[in-house]
């Protein structure tokens, strides 16, 4: 009797240990399931297993006080006079790679441009209403208008979006038609293809939807987001093991996203000043299958008081696009990078000049302390469309053309942020 007991609690301590040794090689993941079910935030968990990570990697430990308590209780019983003999724990197979089960990716067919007649169609619309008012954006024709933006230029052309055509494998869902397909293909030796399913939001426009710095990525992805998505999958290597924050990532966080799929972070936070966009990220991260733990939450940049004291200077990268044109934001931006930036690591700001609003952000940043860096010729393939787009009169280069910010704090300054440690 004694003797099954033991075998017992030698299988139930070896599976255990093995379940373990799994969750070890892909806690990210299964950390991202979990809090992507439950919708709980465990950001608390990730920063001691971030601390500690040098005890995790140690995955062959020592035998544990309950598998060298249970070899003498056995040898007690067997053989009282023998000689302790290492424990040779059950092995039981745990699958390796325990990824979540997601549907089968359906084949995709292009979607068809819109005009400038649709963009000036839904304009009126919101100007014959009143302001409060709600234009449906839930029938075809709202949402290929709401497609048009005020944009002349709309991309560099490497950034494609196809919509699903297997509508039963999305009606669980929610609406087949609201999903897509985002694709890039890199223009290297390996031609490598890089895709990520994206819920498009099924809401209402009012006026105050077309304003706003918390607004502005509701309506589309813009040449900034495309430009530093082609920039970090080029250097996919630079993110790994990283904590990553993406600012005013929009309905897409496109970036971060990529990288969540793509690289291997230690764990990606996507945020956005605006709830609706918020919701339709947490949509979107539930359709892809990550590689690592992925959080979304709403970050007003001007709301001091709901910083997390835990998360100051946390980040080791800080991803932006297209964030610096709004005047009452900069000063917001520019203190949340500093917060949020640890003192080792790198913000990567994506933003075309427009007049004299970049260089108002840098001489903010400086003065804050921090140190700039210019890049304009930062990836071949965006840089030869943008001397091939020079030429045409839709294309501005002021307007359109991102520039790459690295912005880091002076190593010789120390954090004047404490941080406070949770009992």
């Amino acid at each position: 009797m004694t003797t099954s007991l033991l075998e017992n609690l030698k299988l139930s301590a070896s599976a255990l240990d093995n379940c373990t040794s799994t969750f070890k090689s892909n806690k990210n993941l299964q950390l991202s399931s979990t809090s992507l079910m439950l919708e709980y935030d465990i950001d608390n968990t990730l920063n001691a297993i971030k601390e500690n990570n040098a005890n995790l990697q140690n995955t062959n430990t020592k035998d544990s006080f309950l598998s060298k308590l249970m070899f003498k209780e056995k040898d007690k019983v067997n053989n009282p006079s023998a000689v302790a003999a290492p424990l040779q724990p059950l092995s039981i197979k745990c699958d390796e790679d325990m990824k979540i089960v997601l549907p089968p990716t359906p084949p995709a067919t292009p979607v068809i441009q819109n005009t400038a007649r649709k963009r000036w169609k839904m304009l009126a619309k919101v100007l014959r209403k009143d302001s409060e008012e709600a234009i449906s954006s839930s029938s075809e024709e709202c949402g290929e208008e709401q497609e048009a933006s005020v944009r002349r230029f709309k991309s560099f052309d490497l950034l494609r979006k196809d919509n699903f055509e297997d509508h039963v494998t999305l009606n669980c869902l929610g609406k087949a038609e609201n999903w897509y397909k985002y694709r890039i293909l890199l223009e290297n030796q390996n031609h490598q293809e890089f895709t990520v399913n994206i819920h498009h939001m099924e809401r209402h426009l009012t006026a105050s939807d077309l304003m706003g710095f918390n607004n502005t990525g509701n309506i589309c992805i813009w040449p900034s987001e495309e430009a530093l998505t082609i920039f970090a999958l080029y250097n996919l290597n630079a993110f790994n093991g990283k904590w990553i924050l993406e600012l005013g990532g929009g309905f897409t966080c496109l970036t971060g996203l990529m990288l969540s799929k793509y690289a291997k972070p230690f764990a990606v936070h996507l945020t956005d000043g605006n709830e609706i966009s918020v919701e339709n990220v947490k949509k979107t991260v539930c359709l892809n299958e990550l590689s690592c733990y992925t959080k979304c939450s709403v970050l007003k940049w001007e709301d001091k008081a709901a910083r997390a004291a835990n998360e100051a200077c946390k980040f080791d990268i800080i991803l932006s696009a297209d964030c610096l044109f709004f005047d009452d934001a900069r000063s917001a931006l520019v203190d949340t990078i500093w917060y949020y930036l640890s003192t080792t690591g790198t913000a990567l700001i994506m933003a075309p000049q427009r007049g004299k609003t970049m260089n108002l952000f840098i001489e903010e940043s400086i003065a804050r302390g921090f140190l700039v860096n210019i890049t304009q010729r930062y990836n071949e393939t965006i840089w030869k469309r943008h001397m091939e787009l020079k030429g045409s009169p839709l294309y501005n280069e002021d307007l359109h053309y991102p520039v790459l910010l690295h912005l880091k704090k002076p190593p010789e300054v120390p954090s004047n942020i404490e941080k406070t440690t949770e009992p």
